[in-house]
């Protein structure tokens, strides 16, 4: 893993420099409006063009409303190439996996068939060990002979009962729109943590299914098989092993905890936000410069 100079993994350091460019660039907005102003003067340009709009220019301060426009913009932005490359990277993965489906053994249909996933079941001549769900619309259960080579009758049916759950809930899809929704708050040093304790909570919900056909030793005999998995995409439900859900196992469920560091920084974030928003709300010439509507200041 790439370190930062100060030893801090950049995936656990990157959120940090975020806080403070994202912190310093609305400070010096609230000094200096000026790169608000073309955003407020649309926005009384819309005003114009559509007066029911007008109700809100009169009670929200135009360059208070731009600085929300312009972080809702950054946003938008986020959000929209993040899910542009997820989709791609997962439409790709699928694509591969269907292109390398191949004729499945009876001993893997006949568990399929017991689990009723016969007719949803891709198997894959991968020597790697995997098991996911993927598909979006009709989602599908990829299985590889790696894996069922590795497991017995009992851990193979664990397996497929821990997907069969991601299919009934459409996992892939759930999992793509959370990544999307996360990379858009990407200002919020909380929202990852908070993204991986969802999919935590999704793991462990869909491991209490498998131990609903399959016994605590047949599930951790499939994590164990999975204990260095294969790289996908974000609209992939796959099988994985983790300390958590290992300590679900021994009777000791836990979610990963949200670090108080970025509790703070994401309160000290909004600080600054609100902050800035009633500076600009209070300079009074400013908004009657961009806002003829504003007639609450008169």
């Amino acid at each position: 893993m790439v370190r930062s100079r100060s030893g801090v993994p950049w995936p656990h350091a990157w959120p940090w420099v975020q806080v403070v460019v994202v912190g310093l660039a609305v400070a010096l907005v609230a000094i200096e409006p000026a790169p608000l102003l073309p955003v407020a003067r649309a926005v009384g340009a819309l005003c114009e063009r559509y007066p029911v709009l007008a109700l809100v220019a009169n009670h929200a301060p135009p360059l208070s409303l731009a600085l929300l426009l312009s972080l809702a913009g950054c946003a938008l932005l986020a959000g929209s190439w993040a899910g542009m490359i997820g989709l791609v990277a997962t439409l790709r993965f699928n694509r591969r996996l269907r292109r390398g489906t191949r004729p499945t053994p009876h001993r893997v249909v006949r568990i399929a068939e017991n689990l009723g996933l016969a007719s949803r079941l891709t198997y894959l001549a991968d020597p790697g060990p995997m098991a996911c769900c993927y598909g979006f619309v009709r989602p599908r259960i990829a299985v590889t002979a790696g894996l069922t080579h590795r497991l017995d009758n009992e851990e193979l049916t664990a397996a497929l009962g821990h997907e069969r759950e991601h299919l009934r809930r459409r996992d892939p899809l759930r999992y793509l729109l959370v990544d999307v929704l996360a990379a858009a708050a990407f200002m919020v040093p909380v929202v990852p943590v908070l993204r991986e304790r969802l999919r935590t909570r999704t793991e462990l919900s869909a491991d209490r299914a498998a131990l609903a056909v399959a016994s605590r030793g047949a599930l951790a005999g499939a994590l164990l098989a999975v204990i260095r998995p294969a790289q996908i995409p974000p609209g992939i439900a796959g099988l994985t092993s983790t300390d958590t859900r290992i300590a679900q196992l021994s009777g000791q469920p836990q979610l990963p905890p949200i670090p108080a560091r970025a509790v703070v920084a994401s309160l000290g974030l909004a600080g600054v936000i609100v902050l800035a928003m009633a500076d600009l709300a209070a300079s009074a010439d400013l908004v009657r410069m961009v806002c003829p509507f504003c007639s609450w200041l008169q």
